[in-house]
């Protein structure tokens, strides 16, 4: 009981502060993600996760199968729940409100302490009354510390919030240079992706320049080859037309006679008078 006490305690001395000494957590959501995760681009500004203040922690995928209707997820409180007499909750008084009034919680309180001390179910011993003492040293506490120390978390949770926003201010530096880089290493690449297509075409023309090279040489070559070969079919058929025609001289003047000679002169001479005369 008495540890109920001093949580409801605590609780109600929070919500009583100028403003709480401790900042909420981050939220949990319970709706499920109805919008597909699209692909941003690298050089979309980078948002700050304080801006939205309260943050949304990251989960995981849903299950489509999942009643999130009947069974949402458990959603963490920023502050605690309102509380009456320190440590009562508002809950209690609203149940018995709609039912009894203003004055039935109240009433029912004081009826059930009363049967719990008649009955002596609930001994006022030695304990009750340093407990009382306990609560009232955390209430004296709290009204004189209880300022001073919401400051004190006030500033430190300020120290701590300009800290982690000047690193990520430079974590986002960071970030932007490195993309920078990025980006120009990528357009390095697109560079050096052409000059080597330049390369390859450099290197597929010489490759077309050596073959023909090659292909005219070797056709010089078969010409020459040829043309070696015509000049001596050439070469041979004129040497036998020499000897040939040389041969049927020497045997045509072999053949012929002194006077078929003489005769051949004489006709040769009567031949050239008739034409003179002519």
């Amino acid at each position: 009981m008495l540890s109920r006490l001093a949580s409801r305690a605590v609780a109600q001395s929070q919500s009583l502060a100028s403003r709480p000494m401790i900042l909420a957590v981050q939220k949990a959501s319970s709706a499920p993600s109805t919008e597909a995760d699209k692909p941003s681009s690298i050089n979309q500004n980078l948002e700050d996760p304080l801006d939205s203040y309260p943050r949304t922690i990251p989960k995981v995928k849903e299950n489509p199968e999942r009643d999130l209707v009947n069974f949402p997820r458990p959603v963490q409180k920023e502050n605690p729940d309102p509380v009456r007499l320190a440590f009562v909750p508002e809950e209690f008084f609203d149940f018995f409100y709609k039912k009894t009034g203003v004055s039935g919680p109240y009433v029912f309180g004081a009826g059930v302490l009363t049967w719990l001390l008649s009955k002596e179910i609930y001994v006022l011993e030695h304990n009750f009354y340093n407990g009382l003492s306990f609560l009232l040293i955390l209430a004296v506490i709290h009204n004189k510390l209880g300022p001073k120390i919401a400051e004190w978390a006030d500033k430190e949770i300020k120290d701590w919030e300009g800290e982690t926003r000047e690193a990520e201010s430079g974590e986002k530096v960071a970030l932007k240079e490195d993309i920078s880089d990025i980006n120009a290493f990528n357009e390095k690449i697109e560079v050096y992706k052409d000059l080597m297509n330049v390369k390859r075409e450099i290197a597929s023309a010489a490759l077309e320049v050596t073959y023909r090279q090659w292909s005219l040489n070797a056709y010089k070559e078969a010409k020459k080859r040829l043309d070696y070969q015509l000049d001596l079919a050439n070469a041979e058929r004129r040497i036998s037309q020499k000897n040939m025609s040389s041969w049927i001289t020497n045997s045509v003047l072999k053949s012929i006679t002194p006077a078929q000679e003489a005769e051949a002169l004489k006709k040769c001479i009567s031949d050239l008078k008739s034409l003179s005369s002519a």
